[in-house]
């Protein structure tokens, strides 16, 4: 299957119902005002109409009041499921309020999916452009994949809130199936987040991000935007390609260089740590390629040039420096919402600010602490709370400035298994380290940093996986890599100059 671009980040807050009958004719309505949804007649006074046989005239009404949408049953003759609690005569009567993603059911009471069921989706997030198109499951298709890099092709969503490889609807014996592959923020089936694979009936529907999908028939209904109005300055999986020819500073006249001859080229999802000598460089490294202060050289993300796009690209760049800035007197939950109104894009709702701050608190295990003052937490938490409130914008690239600093070996592990999954949902992670061993496993790469006895400068003295930086460097350790390079008061064997040529000659 070619890959096909379904989704970008437009939204719109004004209500919508997405209306979707058994024959796939979807029909979408804004919901502005008070009105009442029933079966279309002649004779109906409904305001919204629809074709089916078991919807009573009058079978229920939407009621808008202070910005709150409400659902209620008008004692129709088959009732109203509302994610999946029914409603009606016979039942619970009741004004439901509405919230984005809410699945309102029409079916013939008793009996499960009818050949006129009908189901509608509330949402007040979604594309502002977007037509509904049908997928063909035939015979020759057994998975479709979906995600921001979607394995054998598949479905791509463009959203920064869908994980690479996000989730795979597959055939097996009884039909069509969903399957979440751990995705940060879920798949949900009919509103309700799945912990293992569920078998789809009739008019399912999944929700990813705020991308729908409906099992219609032998069809799987999705929305299609056209990908030619996607930002260019932001491409999925882009890599992160350093050229740094050298970065100065000036002292008392007298021009100085701090780095030389940097040029390496990161991964879309890689975790990549920096490790060096006393005075190599890595905090002057790291604030370069960030464009804190910028070197002689470039910086690309994708295509796009960090030190000349840094006012779009620094809404990109999260960064966590090695002294937080937090208020004590501040709760978990308000420092998070007052990074997110400071962070994020205007155009997203209060709703999606709470809904993203819900995912970091989960995501960084905070959960519990959400209403604690910022002064009563621990090292180790007042740790991922600064990590959450750089996090909450979702950027592209994320830097650390030695994380787990102070904490011991178990949570500092903890800490850096939550940014394995940062990076695993596509982002560029760069962190320093002083506690290199004890985490190397979750790592992709290892950048060191090495500083020559010649002109007192630092210069790039291996890049590559943690097992070739152990081949190279001729040790078992991450630590011993940094002993080679150490200066012998220091503890260290003075082999910068060695290793630094020695990797100059490696990559020729």
């Amino acid at each position: 299957m070619d890959k096909t671009t379904l989704y970008r980040e437009t939204y719109n807050e004004t209500a919508k119902l997405i209306i979707i009958p058994s024959n796939g004719d979807v029909k979408e309505v804004l919901l502005t005002d008070s009105c009442v949804i029933g079966r279309e007649s002649a004779s109906s006074n409904a305001e919204i109409q629809v074709d089916s046989s078991i919807a009573s005239r009058r079978h229920g009404e939407f009621t808008v009041s202070d910005d709150k949408y409400y659902y209620r049953d008008l004692d129709s003759l088959n009732g109203t499921f509302i994610n999946g609690i029914f409603y009606g005569k016979d039942a619970i009567q009741a004004m439901v309020r509405l919230e984005n993603g809410d699945i309102i059911r029409i079916d013939k009471k008793g009996t499960g999916r009818h050949k006129d069921s009908l189901v509608i989706i509330f949402v007040r997030s979604y594309p502002q452009e977007s037509k509904w198109e049908p997928l063909k499951l035939t015979n020759e298709v057994f998975e479709v994949n979906i995600g921001r890099a979607p394995s054998s092709g598949g479905l791509f969503l463009d959203n920064k809130m869908v994980s690479k490889n996000h989730a795979t609807f597959f055939r097996w014996a009884n039909g069509w199936a969903i399957d979440d592959h751990a995705s940060v923020n879920g798949v949900y089936v009919n509103n309700i987040r799945i912990t293992e694979p569920v078998t789809l009936g009739q008019l399912d529907v999944v929700r990813i991000a705020d991308m729908h999908f409906i099992l219609c028939g032998i069809s799987l209904l999705y929305q299609h935007i056209n990908s030619g109005n996607r930002n260019p300055q932001k491409p999925d999986g882009a890599s992160l390609v350093i050229s740094i020819i050298e970065r100065n500073v000036w002292q008392r006249f007298k021009k100085m260089t701090l780095l030389q001859n940097i040029n390496l080229t990161i991964g879309s999802g890689e975790m990549v740590m920096i490790l060096g000598g006393s005075g190599a460089g890595k905090t002057t490294f790291m604030n370069a390629v960030m464009g804190y202060e910028k070197a002689d050289g470039k910086i690309l993300h994708g295509e796009t040039d960090i030190y000349k796009e840094y006012d779009l690209m620094k809404y990109e760049i999260g960064f966590v420096p090695q002294q937080d800035l937090l208020r004590g007197s501040d709760t978990v939950y308000d420092t998070l919402r007052n990074a997110a109104e400071m962070k994020m894009s205007r155009n997203i709702s209060n709703e999606q600010k709470a809904k993203r701050i819900a995912e970091v608190l989960e995501l960084l295990g905070l959960q519990r602490e959400k209403n604690s003052l910022v002064s009563k937490l621990s090292g180790g938490q007042r740790k991922r709370l600064s990590i959450a409130v750089e996090y909450i914008s979702d950027p592209s690239l994320f830097f650390l400035d030695e994380p787990d600093s102070g904490l011991d070996g178990i949570m500092a592990r903890s800490l850096n298994e939550n940014l394995r999954t940062i990076a695993d949902d596509g982002k560029i992670v760069m962190v320093i380290t002083h506690s290199p061993d004890r985490i190397a496993d979750l790592y992709n790469k290892v950048i060191v940093l090495a500083k020559s006895t010649e002109d007192n400068c630092g210069y790039l003295a291996f890049y590559g996986s943690i097992q070739d930086a152990f081949d190279f460097f001729e040790t078992d350790s991450l630590e011993g890599v940094v002993k080679k390079i150490n200066r012998p008061d220091e503890g260290g064997d003075g082999k910068s100059d060695f290793y630094i040529k020695k990797f100059a000659q490696h990559i020729g």
